[in-house]
């Protein structure tokens, strides 16, 4: 059985009866998942897009696989030259890990981020070499809700003590 069904098979046993991560996940998953916690670097494995479009245009460097995880209306709508489709729920489809270059960078754009993230640590924990595009595309994934975090809305913030 591989790592995805196992995965999946202890995700089914914790949503019956939460426990013990230990007991319930497979332990090679979770030591995979440790280990790619552990080695991320300071960069937190993102790549910021003034810097995406220099690596894009450096002849030096080998061809970067643009992955854009968004609906594919969406992609359609309008996306980073050069970027592949793969919708993040069929992301760990096996025919859509297939596609997967492992042989070249992989960097996941999303709508602001947070999805490509997510997707980050299930390809970093598969062993790709992959970066998230930080804010994604910048465009909120729900119309009529604006890209926005809690202090841009002018909410209080707590100060701690040194």
């Amino acid at each position: 059985m591989n790592w995805y069904v196992q995965a999946k098979e202890a995700k089914k046993s914790r949503m019956k009866a939460p426990g013990d991560p230990e007991e319930t996940l497979c332990p090679e998953v979770l030591k995979e998942m440790r280990q790619t916690v552990a080695e991320t670097p300071d960069s937190w494995n993102y790549v910021t897009a003034p810097d995406l479009q220099k690596m894009m245009k450096d002849k030096r460097r080998k061809p970067l696989y643009l992955l854009d995880v968004r609906k594919p209306g969406d992609f359609q709508k309008g996306h980073i030259e050069g970027a592949e489709n793969i919708f993040w729920l069929d992301l760990l489809k096996p025919e859509s890990l297939k596609k997967l270059p492992t042989d070249r960078k992989i960097v996941i754009i999303c709508y602001v981020g947070h999805t490509a993230s997510q997707m980050l640590f299930a390809l970093k924990t598969l062993g790709y070499d992959a970066v998230a595009l930080k804010f994604g595309m910048g465009v909120s994934p729900v119309e009529g809700v604006p890209v926005a975090g809690w202090m841009d809305y002018g909410f209080d913030v707590a100060k701690s003590r040194s």
